[in-house]
């Protein structure tokens, strides 16, 4: 049977978003970086280095991104779906009235069968 843990899928979730807002510091200290040194002589290299990062980095966010909305997304269908298999079983709960029973004594209507045969 398929089951998740919740709580830890939440908690990964906000790992995942705290990553991609330590990246997206990163990636705008890279872009100021960038426009330093793009206004210096001879660093061609360096800026076709550091651009190739921060187009790397770029992606990298945009690939947590994805995952934290994924996980979130299975989270919250997950949970619904658990809600609505709980409230068909209530619903489809079947009680029964209670009946009583009791004993009859046939000793009885013995003798009376025993003379008619």
């Amino acid at each position: 049977m398929f089951s998740i843990v919740t709580n830890q899928v939440m908690e990964d979730c906000l790992q995942l978003e705290q990553c991609v807002s330590q990246l997206t510091a990163e990636n705008m200290e890279m872009e100021s970086i960038i426009r330093e040194i793009g206004s210096l002589s001879g660093m061609d290299e360096v800026m076709t280095r550091l651009k190739s990062q921060h187009s790397g980095i770029r992606e990298e966010i945009r690939i947590l991104r994805q995952m934290m909305l994924g996980l979130d997304k299975t989270v919250l269908y997950y949970m619904n779906c658990e809600r609505r298999i709980c409230e068909n079983v209530e619903q489809s709960m079947i009680q029964y009235a209670r009946r009583e029973v009791g004993m009859n004594d046939f000793s009885q209507i013995a003798d009376l069968l025993g003379k008619i045969l």
